[in-house]
């Protein structure tokens, strides 16, 4: 039934307005639970992957709010880590489930099977764990997924997929720090990681960035990459 009010409302040039409605709707309830349980979602998580024997780092948003505001982006209401993939384990998939997490879903290159990203759920708050890799100079690499050129999400995963980028940050090891009470891991050289993310003027915020300004500093991979819902 979904899939047709989709089609009806994209067939109705509907699609896009719709969304926008629905995107609100979903952010006030994800600011709500984001308030109440944002850091014990965190929490969770750090526990769930030392037990594994993984070090989870604060990443992307999660990273730049730390370090700016010594604290979470106003306008931010998921939570973004990091972990390197070979410290992805589904030991580890089942330790976030036992800390109270349902796993959403999955983002993966098809052509490759190489996983980019899980989606996880605590109490309605979403965490995302990107997965970092050495590229042939040292550096580490992340790949992100763009909207589709121009199909619904649904359309485009069951055909062609989405365009894939790849972020690359400077090599460095990872050091545990207290962020509001919580002990997590964060690069040694964060600055330079926030800078080659979001440019030299970091520190200023910008409550009109959207996902376009990571394709902007961006390399495309030639990649597609797929969602593969779990819940």
């Amino acid at each position: 039934m979904r899939e047709l009010i989709v089609k009806i409302a994209v067939g109705l040039g509907l699609y896009d307005r719709l969304m926008k409605i629905d995107n609100r709707r979903e952010t006030r309830r994800q600011n709500r639970a984001f308030v109440k349980y944002g850091l014990d979602a965190l929490r969770e998580a750090v526990a769930a992957t030392e037990e594994c024997e993984g070090r989870l780092f604060l990443a992307f948003g999660s990273l730049l709010g730390a370090y700016r505001e010594k604290g979470f982006i106003p306008f931010d209401y998921d939570l973004d880590t990091g972990l390197l993939s070979e410290e992805r384990t589904d030991a580890l998939v089942d330790a976030m489930r036992r800390h109270g997490f349902k796993h959403l879903r999955q983002y993966y290159i098809k052509a490759t099977g190489r996983i980019c990203e899980d989606k996880y759920d605590y109490k309605g708050v979403h965490i995302d764990v990107h997965y970092f890799y050495r590229n042939g100079e040292g550096a580490y690499a992340c790949d992100l997924c763009l909207p589709h050129e121009s199909k619904p999400w649904r359309e485009a995963n069951a055909s062609d997929g989405f365009p894939a980028i790849v972020r690359t940050m400077p090599g460095c090891g990872f050091e545990k720090q207290r962020f509001l009470g919580v002990e997590v891991y964060m690069p040694e050289r964060t600055e330079e990681w926030l800078r080659a993310l979001y440019g030299e003027h970091f520190m200023t915020p910008d409550p009109q960035w959207t996902m376009g300004d990571h394709k902007k500093r961006s390399v495309s991979t030639g990649e597609r990459m797929y969602r593969r819902t779990l819940v």
